[in-house]
């Protein structure tokens, strides 16, 4: 087995709240809360965030496409949340 150097069991994560305002700031609204409805379901954006919370939690770390970043570029974040493009 090899050592990453990485304790995940040190690492806070944010809450699904802070993941959802990243997100929020930083998504095309077309690709995130403007799909919540009857198309895509009520709670679309928040499982999305739920989704990004679960890679910071598997992963270390989650990714955005440029399809859905606001800026065009695809963009990741850890758990200290700091956006980088």
């Amino acid at each position: 087995m090899t050592d990453t150097g990485i304790n995940q069991n040190s690492v806070t994560l944010p809450t699904l709240e802070q993941v959802y305002e990243v997100l929020k700031n930083n998504y095309k609204p077309t690709r995130f809360e403007d799909r919540d409805g009857t198309v895509w379901g009520d709670d679309y954006s928040l499982r999305v965030a739920r989704s990004r919370l679960e890679d910071l939690e598997k992963y270390g770390k989650a990714f955005v496409s440029q399809h859905e970043d606001r800026l065009g570029e695809g963009f990741s974040f850890g758990p200290d949340l700091v956006v980088v493009r």
